[in-house]
Formats: C-alpha cells, structure tokens, sequence
C-alpha cells in the first residue's frame, strides 16, 4: 500500500472569490442568492468565533459542493463484473462482447440486478483546499503533503488535488458537514450509486473515461496485426499519477478522475459475499464489517467492476481519496 507522511504545516492560499467590506461573499452561476444567505447565516451559527478569513473559505467550499453536483437519473442495471475477453489485444482498449467469458474481479463475479433511485454526484474528488476548510472549521490538524516521490506516484501539497485520508469516518464526517453547511442530504455515495455513475448509468463499459478507453501520454493502440499507433497529446484522456482534478476530459455524465487520480472510499461496508445477498433497490452494503468498500483500484487495469476494501491506517496518510453524493430524487433548484 502507498503510504506518505503528511505533516501539519501552514499556507497562506489565496481566496476564490473573497471581496472587500465585511459581508462574506461568493459567486454562483446555479446558486441563489436566498440559498447562498442560508449557508452563511448556517456558517455564522455554527463557528461565531472563527474569522472571517475562515468563513469566507468555508462558504466557497458549502457553495462550490452545490455547484460540482452532477444529477444522475435512477435506473437498473446489472452490477458486477460483467466479463471480457480472455486474451484481449490491448487491456486499454476493450468493446464488450456477450461471448466474453473471463472474471477479471473474483468478488464482483456474482452479476445481480440493481435498480436505483436519482441521485446527485459531484464531478470531483474532493480536494485539499475542500478538506482544509472541514479540517480548519473544526480544529483539526491541515493536511500538508510533503513534496516527494513514492513509487509510483508523485504528491504534492496541491490545493487542488485530491485529499488523501487516514480513516474513512473523516470522509463520511465530510460529506456530513456539507450537509450541515447546506441544509441538503449530503453524504458519500453508495457502491452501486458509484459503480452505476462510472459505467455512465451502467453500460458495459470498463472504464470510466469519455469514452470508455484509456489513453495515455507515451501510450499506443495495439493492432490485431501486432502493429501500435502512438496516442496524440490531444487523445489523451487518462493519467495514473497524482494530479489536480479534472485536468482530463470528464465521463459523457460529467464526472472527472473515476478512472484514474484516487482510488475512493464509497459507504458501504465491504464483504466479498455482498453480491449474491444484495438487495435489488437502493442496495447500501452490508450492515456490519470491518472494512469498506474502495473503488477505483490502482493496479494492474481499473476497470470500474473491479472491488476492493480500505482499512484505517493508524500512522499514515493514504493516497485514497473520496467524493460526495447529494441522497435526494429530486435535481437540485438551479437560478433560471
């Protein structure tokens, strides 16, 4: 497992939108003015004491959080690793085929029906400068990475990067102080809601890129011939290290870095078993365990079937990170 020290440093970052006088102030294209004057009298109520300087970060965060979220129409779909080709010509570049016959995820080989609700996702990880204004708000140690290089990723104290964590209630109590923020049922997504988002509404697609491939910079497309095409700056939609959010080109849903950047902690508790017991509406994930669900893997390939679980690190930071969903039916009111 990739493990980085983080240490509790300090940074003087600039405000997104702050502006002169004393009234706390942002800007909006889909917020109301009425909306954005509930988050800050909630702001108000809730840390009195903290300065403006503070708040002003917290409301970019609150506002920023209703701004990012990405409506997802409910649906059914069949969940699970739904095979592919047992000796593909390039692991990168897979079409489904109903003849497919090979598991590539043993404890996602259980196919089981899923119907969900709507929902809301946001389009991306949540970020050092989000977790920041959580972290300051509430007292708690700032997250500041180091800047070295682990194989075989690089990280660096990035604002807009995604935040890495050392226990999963720190991204649950997250997406829960949203919610406080916000008066909206903010909270982090459910594994089906994550894997039905990546597989854009669940085709049978095996990554969760603009178009279903990844490619590369310094990447080729292999031929059945044995002969490779390299990948153009401009066709590049995926790259496995650490970087800022949605630098790459977002899934048709709108959604950045589901495949590739962090691997991400979802709700669910984890079992390997969880599948053949699943319930077929809003599945939440066992009701007890020991780890969570983590989606997103970094290994060998990341297809969006692909399952694994994130235990609590006691001592270090991981470079898993994570992204709220809003747990309502109804698309948020946007200004006409």
């Amino acid at each position: 497992m990739l493990k980085t020290k983080l240490a509790t440093l300090s940074i003087v970052f600039p405000l997104l939108t702050a502006c002169g006088g004393n009234a706390l102030q942002v800007k909006s294209e889909n917020v109301s003015n009425e909306k954005i004057d509930e988050i800050i009298a909630n702001i108000e109520s809730l840390y009195p004491d903290a300065d403006k300087e503070l708040k002003q970060h917290i409301l970019e965060v609150a506002v920023k959080s209703i701004d990012d979220m990405v409506f997802i129409e409910g649906g059914s779909f069949m969940m699970g690793d739904f095979k592919a080709s047992c000796e593909p010509v390039d692991i990168d570049h897979l079409i489904w085929s109903p003849s497919d016959d090979c598991v590539y995820s043993n404890d996602a080989s259980y196919l089981h029906k899923v119907t969900l609700s709507n929902y809301s996702l946001s389009k991306y990880e949540t970020t050092y400068f989000e977790f920041d204004a959580f972290k300051m708000a509430n007292n708690l140690p700032v997250l500041r990475a180091e800047e070295r290089i682990e194989y075989p990723v690089i990280i660096q104290a990035i604002m807009n990067k995604p935040t890495p964590i050392k226990k999963w209630q720190e991204a649950k109590d997250y997406c829960t102080w949203v919610a406080k923020l916000t008066d909206l049922p903010f909270d982090l997504p459910t594994e089906a809601q994550w894997e039905y988002a990546a597989r854009n509404r669940g085709k049978n697609i095996y990554y969760a890129t603009n178009d279903g491939f990844i490619r590369y910079l310094g990447g080729s497309l292999k031929f059945n011939n044995g002969t490779y095409r390299e990948y153009t700056k401009e066709e590049v939609n995926y790259e496995n290290d650490y970087q800022e959010v949605g630098l790459l080109p977002p899934s048709p849903l709108g959604l950045y870095d589901m495949t590739g950047n962090a691997s991400e902690v979802v709700n669910d508790w984890y079992s390997p078993n969880y599948y053949k017991i699943s319930p077929k509406n809003d599945p939440q994930g066992p009701k007890i365990g020991t780890q969570k669900s983590l989606r997103d893997l970094i290994g060998d390939f990341r297809f969006v079937t692909s399952r694994g679980s994130f235990s609590d690190q006691p001592e270090y930071y991981v470079s898993y990170g994570f992204r709220c969903a809003l747990q309502q039916a109804t698309s948020l009111d946007r200004k006409p």
